[in-house]
């Protein structure tokens, strides 16, 4: 899906206007039409902006722009293919996030990475509004112990709470207005 693809598709699914987008990005109406035209492409922080309006998750966009060959991954596809994918995407990665990936796989915190995967993979299954209940209490947890001196391992790698705690509320915002996914891009 290329770029005026996925603005064309994400603000008819939102029912806004070229005319509101464009007084919300402080555009012309013109510049929307070519934007989703394909004769021009907006900027990193207009796109991000364009995303946060329609009340879309602009990662899927992205990643499908970033990795094209990703767009045509399904996990019902040949296992040489799915790691292919996800090598790319780890080489990607900054240095922090894949250090994140490590501790949640081979951290010396007690869960199987197995057992770390069905976790996570239960919990994307579940109603937004139930991931924000536990996001919330994994981070009030996580507080806690820190503020107690009882966090298990307080040298290994931290978590980023800010980013948590934004991505919560971002998704309470998205439950409130019966979106199904969010984006913790600011505008």
């Amino acid at each position: 899906m290329t770029i005026s693809e996925a603005l064309r598709l994400t603000r008819n699914e939102s029912g806004r206007s070229q005319e509101y987008m464009a007084f919300e990005l402080g555009v012309t109406r013109r510049t929307i039409l070519n934007w989703e035209s394909g004769v021009s492409e907006p900027s990193i922080s207009q796109a991000m902006n364009w995303f946060k309006l329609v009340n879309k998750n602009p990662l899927p966009f992205l990643l499908q722009n970033t990795y094209p060959e990703m767009d045509r991954i399904s996990y019902k596809d040949d296992d040489s293919k799915i790691l292919a994918s996800l090598m790319q995407i780890i080489n990607d990665l900054p240095a922090e996030g894949v250090r994140q990936l490590m501790y949640l796989f081979f951290g010396n915190h007690g869960s199987s990475p197995r057992a770390v995967l069905q976790m996570v993979t239960a919990h994307l299954q579940t109603p937004m509004k139930d991931r924000i209940a536990h996001g919330q209490l994994v981070a009030t947890n996580y507080e806690i112990a820190k503020r107690t001196g009882t966090l298990t391992h307080p040298e290994h790698i931290k978590p980023d709470l800010d980013y948590l705690n934004a991505a919560i509320e971002t998704a309470k915002t998205a439950v409130e207005n019966n979106a199904k996914e969010y984006s913790t891009i600011k505008r």
